[in-house]
């Protein structure tokens, strides 16, 4: 009984040695997807963004990925940048402009799709990061009088009373110090 399994485990080991030199076994059977840039919970700016990722597409399997943000739909076809041509998207880059989403302030989806289309495999595969839109850093505003009919040109604003003199007896303070000695 134990030779009956390991010969199965043996010819199914040499079957799929096989289907991987003739070819017909390719890692799109399994396909992935995964955004690189930018990272899961990365802070980023508000506005246009440049998404890159990887997949397990080639030049052959005719598998592309396109790209969502916040679920504006339709899914946006991503510009692949794989060595082996312009259907390799091994490597994949989207840019997201006006045109058809941004990166908004706070929480963003972005969700990379992998198609692949029948006849070969009908596979399709999803891959999301949640990204955090910060509002651009520009020049500090300063604070607004609440009252500006009201300046006094002084340091301190009208509401402060003003410092009564004949409270300030320098004299008194002299004769102090000058018994302290």
């Amino acid at each position: 009984m134990k030779f009956q399994g390991f010969n199965i485990q043996l010819i199914t080991l040499a079957l799929g040695a096989s289907l991987v030199t003739a070819g017909l076994a390719t890692t799109s059977a399994y396909g992935f997807v995964k955004i690189t840039s930018p990272a899961k919970g990365q802070h980023v700016p508000a506005g246009n963004i440049l998404i890159s990722g990887t997949s397990s597409s080639n030049a052959t399997n005719h598998c592309t990925v396109s790209v969502i943000i916040n679920g504006v739909k339709p899914y946006q076809q991503a510009t692949s940048t794989g060595k082996k041509g312009p259907n390799d998207y091994s490597n994949w880059t989207f840019a997201a402009t006006p045109k058809y989403s941004t990166i908004k302030e706070g929480i963003n989806k972005i969700t990379a799709k992998y198609s692949c289309p029948p006849p070969n495999v009908n596979l399709t595969k999803f891959y999301s990061v949640n990204v955090t839109g910060l509002a651009a850093k520009g020049q500090p505003t300063p604070p607004t009088p609440t009252n500006p009919a009201k300046a006094t040109g002084t340091a301190f604003p009208p509401s402060l009373p003003s410092v009564n003199p004949s409270i300030v007896n320098e004299s008194k303070h002299s004769k102090i110090l000058k018994g302290s000695k």
